[in-house]
C-alpha cells in the first residue's frame, strides 16, 4: 500500500505534522524545568534541572495527543476499517482538545518553587503547547468542515 501525501488536505497534513511534532517534543527533558540559585545564602550554589512530559497527568495528556494523531491517520488512510456514524472528525477534536488542555495545566501546578527555588514551563513546554494548539486548531477546522453535528441531547421534560 502505498501512502500519498499530496492527497492529503493541507488540514489533515498539519495535524499530522503538529501530532508528531508535539509527540517527539514530550521525550525532552526540558518540559518541566527546575532551577534553584543560592543566592546570597549559599554564593555560587546553582543547579537546574528537568523533567518530560511524560509524568503525572502530562502522561494522558500526550496519549490523548497522541491518540488524536492517530485517529487522523486512520481517517485519512483506512477511513474503510474504522465504524461508520460516528463523528470521527469531533472525536479527534474532541481528544486533541483535551490533551492539550491537560498537558498546558500541568507544569503550572507543579509547586515547589519559593527559597530561590524556580519551577515551571521549559523550553520544550512552550513548543509542546505550539504543538498541540495547532493539533486541536487542525482538527477542530476539519470537523467545521466536515459538515458533522454535535450529537442532539434529548432532555426528559419534568412531569411537574
Amino acid at each position: 500500500m502505498t501512502v500519498d501525501f499530496t492527497s492529503l488536505s493541507w488540514k489533515d497534513r498539519g495535524a499530522l505534522g503538529a501530532g508528531v511534532l508535539a509527540t517527539i517534543l514530550s521525550f525532552f527533558p526540558a518540559y518541566i524545568s527546575v532551577s534553584f540559585s543560592g543566592g546570597d545564602a549559599l554564593p555560587g550554589m546553582s543547579v537546574s534541572s528537568g523533567a518530560s512530559a511524560w509524568h503525572s497527568f502530562a502522561t494522558l495528556g500526550i496519549l490523548l495527543v497522541i491518540a488524536a494523531t492517530a485517529l487522523v491517520g486512520f481517517k485519512a488512510f483506512a477511513k474503510d476499517q474504522l465504524p461508520t456514524g460516528v463523528p470521527w472528525n469531533l472525536v479527534i477534536a474532541g481528544v486533541a482538545a483535551l490533551g492539550t488542555l491537560l498537558l498546558i495545566l500541568r507544569p503550572f501546578t507543579v509547586g515547589g518553587g519559593g527559597f530561590g527555588a524556580s519551577v515551571g514551563p521549559g523550553w520544550s513546554a512552550w513548543l509542546l503547547f505550539l504543538a498541540a494548539i495547532a493539533l486541536t486548531t487542525f482538527a477542530t477546522l476539519q470537523f467545521t468542515e466536515s459538515g458533522e453535528k454535535l450529537p442532539a441531547m434529548k432532555l426528559k421534560k419534568d412531569p411537574a
